[in-house]
């Protein structure tokens, strides 16, 4: 009965059911556009002052913001459904609007249903973007970081600062350089693979840059080369001039990382961080279908008491949850335990006594 009423929603929906649809959609809408406009501005700022260190081009920066973003609205969309609802429910509530539908002999539950139907097709644009979206915005995001770090070079670094680069394992730092960029002061290379270190440091020295794809050449004066080997042997030696080769532009190849595997592929991986990002992904809809059904019973508050009467609640309750998701999310990639789903059926045991008591009790 309650799934084919919900077909029913969706196949030929009343003006009762377009309206319960509009009051929580609206919401939604503007909670979501309000998210992602702030978490588009923290992004940028983190992608601008990587920028301005010389780490990041233009393109760079925007094609990590934006990947960034979408990554982000797995969790962001339950948030804005989850509050959403609060508002748009609250207001049906503190207007008497569904007093005066329940005297109309239409029950809460039947009100109810439009705004599940809502919940569902949010809850399955979640499940899209964490199983499909995630690892394929996550890969875009890794060779973007390895493109751009390959990128990088010495003429536009600013000076006077480490720079640590993950392409290569390098450390860099420049003193200071002349005004046509020409020669630099007090030049520090660090390279690290494996086992093997080497450790550059030279009172000045001049970059001639060869064609993308090749080393470029670095010619040190008075510099100190220290170089350590994978069976532990030591070099430690003084020079006049040195040349050495500097790493071009080809990026490092990034190798396997968790969050950008493949949702079929973490199903056949035993790997506790492989487990805990599957669950997560999976956690994701499941926790957008809880958070809409914990907001039902937080949006009923009593004719003119404010809509936002019971906010402060909802913020405690997606705080306790999401920390506690956070938890076991750590522990099952530690191995100390085996799923994260203690802290979705901690919500769903809330959620029903809440109903429950609300069934029994009237609040």
């Amino acid at each position: 009965m309650f799934v084919s009423r919900i077909a029913e929603v969706t196949i030929r929906p009343t003006i009762l059911d377009r309206y319960i649809i509009a009051s929580v959609t609206r919401p939604f809408l503007a909670v979501s556009l309000l998210l992602v406009s702030v978490f588009i501005a923290y992004s940028l700022a983190r992608y601008l002052s990587e920028a301005n260190e010389g780490v990041l081009n233009a393109d760079s920066v925007f094609r990590l913001t934006g990947l960034k973003s979408l990554i982000a609205l797995e969790v962001l969309l339950p948030i804005a459904l989850y509050i959403g609802f609060i508002v748009g429910l609250g207001r049906l509530y503190s207007d008497w609007e569904v007093v005066a539908f329940r005297a109309s002999g239409i029950s809460e539950l039947r009100l109810m249903l439009p705004a599940l139907f809502v919940a569902a097709l949010v809850a399955i644009a979640t499940s899209f973007l964490s199983l499909v979206i995630r690892p394929w915005a996550y890969t875009q995001l890794y060779d973007t970081e390895a493109q751009a770090e390959a990128g990088t070079d010495l003429t536009t670094l600013p000076t006077g600062q480490f720079h640590a680069l993950a392409s290569g394992g390098r450390t860099v730092f420049v003193g200071e350089r002349d005004a046509d960029d020409a020669e630099m002061h007090r030049v520090f290379l660090r390279r690290g693979k494996g086992e093997e270190l080497e450790v550059v440091s030279a009172t000045s020295g001049e970059l001639h840059e060869a064609a993308q794809g090749d080393d470029h050449t670095l010619e040190l004066k008075n510099a100190v080369i220290y170089k350590q080997g994978k069976d532990g042997r030591e070099m430690l030696a003084a020079l006049g001039e040195l040349t050495v080769k500097v790493p071009g532009f080809e990026p490092d190849e990034v190798g396997y990382k968790t969050k950008a595997a493949a949702t079929a592929d973490l199903l056949h991986s035993e790997e506790p961080k492989d487990q805990a990002e599957l669950q997560w992904r999976l956690s994701n809809a499941v926790s957008a279908l809880l958070l809409a059904g914990v907001a039902l019973p937080l949006g009923r508050t009593r004719p003119r008491s404010g809509r936002y009467a019971r906010i402060i609640i909802a913020a405690v309750i997606y705080a306790v949850y999401y920390n506690v998701l956070g938890i076991v999310r750590s522990g099952v990639e530690q191995g100390s335990l085996e799923h994260l789903w203690w802290a979705p059926l901690g919500l769903a045991a809330l959620l029903a006594t809440v109903l429950l008591l609300q069934r029994r009790v009237g609040i």
